[in-house]
């Protein structure tokens, strides 16, 4: 028997003599039919393969999105359904029945990257074609560094905890052998030996100079890998690093067109596909499935079965400030769905409204906005407030955003990192973050379980999450675990 990750990084070499390795992975992301290091062989084949890496980017990037609103405190799901994303709330699997879609497609994604990587040195190309080359390249290093940065997160404990000692992902940069079986490198291994070496690289090699907005929408660019590398600094507690790099990347991203929405546009913005502040969005298209995430928050249609919405505890902490602007992304249930419409507070999310069809928006046709410069405001916030000596710095990057959604509640003295992290749950709410700065800054999930009884019961060990309890971290799969003797579990308490 073979594990998951070696079922996926071998896939490839068998291709080179047949038509597939199962169709399976095949069926679910159809443009990486072309990324094995024998197939790319032009600078077309390259841009191809990297389409394939975007699109188990998309599901892989967009699952993870789920875990951290769902198995923090501000989000809940609705409805009864047993399925989708009703099983990762209740947060209460076996070793048998965790889904392995996290780690199956990350170790896609890494796959594609890996191939493409060996391969796109070898390309025979004029010198005017090595800048889009180099390009290509960084495009594929950032996705492995953000594949093996989800992985670290979602099932590795946080780096603050024990300055990363603890087990994190299996990295992997080339192909292995049938018979592999690797260990987990601890996270630390994770931080320092590819996602960060790898995110560095990608801004060295993802050259901007001439490059439009327009005409790099749904690809990678520099100032979303600084904004990326200045969250894995967070995670770390590098905050000098974190915030040099957040600071690099709102100066890059304003001068290459982006601007932070205004208070009167700030609704409006979330309307529309690669709106001003979208430094990076994952792009939807006709004839692809859509992102779980925004099928997820829309209660649009009497079809769906759940989705996921605010609690009431967050809601009311939300509105004790009526003038805050964000509220006006929140609405009750449309009056023909048969679950929602009794939910008695706006717990639904219009974030993701953005696929131009009214009045029932088509949610597999949403972008997903998955770096925006707000985050990189409060990225550099933070670290400046952690620093201690910055916090001219911290009260101007927080002002910006506290301003923007109530004039009126500006903040003067010392900023703390306490406030940065309740500005982040009140802007960045719906985006994924929530439960990974709950952990990775030593905080604790207090997750609701008693204001509406259409919510699926959590057990009693999955409503209370800090980094001291197992359920800090996803259990890896069985085909994973019974079938690979040197890779380490986790465990949960029952």
């Amino acid at each position: 028997m073979r594990t998951i990750i070696s079922k996926i990084l071998i896939c490839t070499a068998v291709l080179i003599f047949s038509t597939s390795c199962g169709d399976e992975w095949l069926n679910l992301y159809p443009s990486t039919s072309m990324v094995t290091d024998k197939a790319i062989v032009t600078l077309e084949d390259a841009k191809m393969a990297m389409s394939g890496v975007y699109i188990s980017h998309r599901f892989t990037s967009t699952t993870v999105m789920e875990v951290g609103e769902l198995i923090g405190d501000d989000m809940q799901i609705f409805g009864t359904s047993t399925t989708g994303s009703g099983p990762l709330y209740q947060w209460n699997f076996t070793t048998r029945d965790v889904p392995s879609g996290i780690w199956s497609s990350a170790y896609t994604m890494i796959r594609d990257a890996n191939n493409l990587l060996a391969a796109i040195d070898k390309i025979d190309i004029t010198s005017s074609a090595e800048r889009e080359r180099n390009y290509i390249k960084g495009e594929a290093l950032m996705a492995r560094a953000r594949a093996h940065f989800d992985l670290t997160r979602t099932y590795g404990f946080p780096y603050m905890k024990d300055n990363g000692a603890s087990w994190g992902a299996v990295i992997v940069t080339t192909p292995l052998p049938r018979e592999a079986e690797p260990a987990r490198n601890t996270v630390a291994e994770c931080y320092d030996n590819l996602i960060i070496p790898d995110l560095v690289e990608a801004i060295k090699l993802m050259d901007m100079e001439g490059r439009t907005r327009t005409a790099m929408q749904g690809r990678f660019n520099k100032w979303a890998a600084k904004l990326l590398l200045s969250r894995v600094y967070l995670y770390k507690g590098d905050w000098e690093k974190a915030l040099r790099e957040a600071e690099e990347c709102i100066a890059g991203a304003e001068a290459f067109g982006c601007s932070l929405y205004t208070r009167d546009n700030y609704v409006d913005g979330w309307k529309s596909k690669h709106a001003s502040e979208s430094i990076f969005e994952i792009v939807n298209i006709q004839n692809q499935s859509g992102s779980s995430i925004a099928s997820q928050y829309a209660s649009f249609t009497s079809s769906s079965s759940h989705s996921i919405g605010l609690t009431k505890p967050f809601y009311d902490h939300l509105a004790t400030d009526s003038d805050d602007v964000r509220l006006n992304l929140l609405k009750r249930a449309h009056n023909n769905h048969p679950y929602f419409t009794e939910v008695p507070w706006p717990a639904f999310l219009e974030k993701y409204n953005n696929s131009g069809v009214t009045p029932n928006p088509n949610t597999s046709l949403a972008n997903i906005v998955l770096y925006r410069l707000s985050e990189a405001y409060l990225n550099a916030a933070e670290a400046a407030a952690r620093l201690g000596n910055q916090n001219d710095k911290a009260l101007d990057y927080l002002n910006v955003i506290v301003g923007r959604a109530n004039p009126a509640n500006n903040i003067t003295g010392t900023v703390t990192w306490e406030m940065v992290i309740e500005e982040r749950r009140k802007e960045l709410f719906g985006e994924g973050h929530r439960f990974f700065d709950l952990m990775r800054n030593g905080l604790t999930s207090y997750r609701a379980t008693d204001n509406f009884d259409q919510r699926p019961i959590l057990a009693e060990t999955a409503k209370v999450i800090n980094w001291e309890t197992p359920r800090c971290v996803m259990l890896l799969p069985v085909q994973e675990t019974e079938v690979n003797k040197n890779i380490q579990p986790n465990i949960w308490n029952y």
